[in-house]
């Protein structure tokens, strides 16, 4: 699975033409920015002065520019890029907490640049511009307020501070410089590196591309934590490079896969679960139709979804052949995420083949349609359609699932058995016909008991739909 999402981030890198740095810049924190208060110096030969600041539009398409990212000292940021705090109580912005984040991170992070890794010239550089904002404090800072002031009370709320440089006429962000970049980069490894005060590296063979080297370990989707045995040699923190090593080339690619599965490949689920998809490539090539294709899903009006009413991505995915396989994880979010379900090599023939079964055969019997429905006085002056419209939710996989094995106060909880069910119908694992009886007997007569007419039908329907969407895929298992 690692590599599988360290592909998608490598095709998506490659796609974007993105730079090693770029998972490391923390985009969606500025989501919110509208205006940027700008530092300019000016590089009169060998000579860097402060010539003066201004403020201009955010370029959230461009989010390089400014190298963002959070430090978790909290005293300053990566890099000389800071988010102007609001004061709601006396609203006004805090320009001296911003400028002084800024000042403070070149008397930072100057001392400690080892000089084996940057050149006399970056490091004089920085030390220029440094000077310069002591030398001019007191007008930089006059300066930076003015503009602040010059804001729209909606843009004091939402703005940074970063600085320029102006060479040969031209401005240039923080982003144009190699020093801010390898800064960029070195201290988001060090931030992977470093955990809980200790540093977890050392030499092994990375997961992903099997090239021996320095490894560190990389928490995937914050899915498991070295507190829990068979995770970390010994539970100790500093050996949890040991359990998922990935080398410092891999890593960038590993965390821009990530980041496509949490925006395309990632879908809340029924009873607080979410899930996610993610593609393996039999042939190691990424298909890149498919993934496009997967980018531009929208909602649709005329798309019946399978496992949820909006799994679009499952549409491309179904009709691809088996040129891959898929891997379906299905998760609880908390401070961690647990990993409740893993079923892998599931086919997109499979896929094809539930969807045809479900939302073209089975659904579309006559006993669900809006002539029977009528008959037994489902639909009538109030309401209209065949089942699959009344309820377009209930009656996609993990709906019809879910009405069984409920997470309700007064049934009971059945995730376990509600989540098993659908991993088992991923897997073609055939299901105990007496686990199914017992359940529809369980949720029907408490629909009963409490005289609740219409969803006594409804759930009888959606009862006989299931059922006979698992016989018609051999997923039936006599009981014992």
């Amino acid at each position: 699975m690692i590599e599988a999402i360290a592909l998608l981030g490598k095709y998506e890198t490659d796609k974007k033409d993105l730079e090693r740095i770029d998972p490391f810049i923390e985009e969606t924190k500025l989501k919110n920015i509208m205006k940027v208060i700008c530092i300019v110096f000016k590089k009169n030969g060998e000579n860097i002065v402060y010539d003066h600041t201004h403020s201009e539009e955010y370029d959230s398409q461009n989010p390089r520019k400014y190298l963002y990212r959070s430090h978790q000292s909290r005293r300053f940021d990566v890099t000389p890029t800071t988010k102007i705090s609001y004061d709601s109580k006396n609203k006004k912005p805090k320009i001296n907490e911003a400028f002084n984040r800024i000042q403070y991170w070149f008397e930072k992070f100057i001392p400690i640049l080892n000089n084996e890794k940057y050149s006399k010239q970056q490091i004089e550089f920085l030390e220029q511009i440094r000077n310069e904002i002591l030398k001019n404090r007191e007008k930089i800072f006059e300066d930076v307020s003015k503009r602040c002031e010059e804001l729209k009370d909606d843009e004091k709320r939402n703005s940074v501070l970063t600085i320029k440089i102006k060479e040969d006429g031209n401005e240039k962000y923080i982003g144009s410089f190699d020093i801010f970049k390898k800064i960029l980069m070195e201290e988001g490894l060090k931030f992977v590196y470093s955990r809980h005060g200790v540093e977890i590296k050392g030499k092994g063979i990375c997961s992903i591309c099997g090239k021996e080297g320095e490894v560190s370990d990389y928490t995937l989707l914050k899915i498991y934590s070295v507190d829990k045995r068979g995770f970390a040699p010994e539970f100790a923190q500093k050996n949890a490079w040991k359990r998922l090593p990935i080398c410092p080339s891999c890593l960038p690619y590993l965390i821009t896969g990530e980041n496509f599965l949490n925006k395309y490949l990632k879908k809340r689920f029924y009873q607080d679960y979410q899930f996610y998809v993610i593609p393996k490539f039999i042939l190691g090539d990424v298909d890149e139709n498919l993934i496009e294709e997967i980018k531009r899903q929208e909602k649709r009006e005329e798309y019946k979804g399978l496992l949820i009413e909006d799994d679009y991505f499952l549409d491309p995915i179904k009709d691809r052949g088996d040129i891959l396989n898929l891997v379906f994880m299905f998760c609880e979010f908390g401070q961690s995420v647990k990993v409740v379900k893993y079923v892998e090599d599931v086919s997109p023939s499979w896929i094809k083949k539930l969807d045809i079964t479900l939302n073209k055969e089975i659904t579309n019997l006559s006993i669900f349609k809006e002539e029977t429905l009528k008959k037994i006085g489902i639909v009538g002056k109030k309401k209209s359609g065949d089942l699959k419209d009344i309820d377009r939710a209930g009656t996609r996989i993990g709906g019809l699932v879910e009405a069984f094995f409920p997470k309700s106060k007064e049934t009971g909880v059945y995730s376990k058995y509600f989540i098993d069910v659908i991993g088992d119908i991923l897997n073609q694992k055939p299901i105990n016909k007496d686990l199914l009886m017992i359940a529809f007997m369980r949720e029907l007569r408490n629909k009963h008991l409490n005289e609740d007419v219409w969803n006594e039908k409804i759930l009888a329907l959606k009862s006989l739909m299931l059922f006979l969407f698992l016989k018609k895929l051999n997923l039936i298992k006599e009981g014992e």
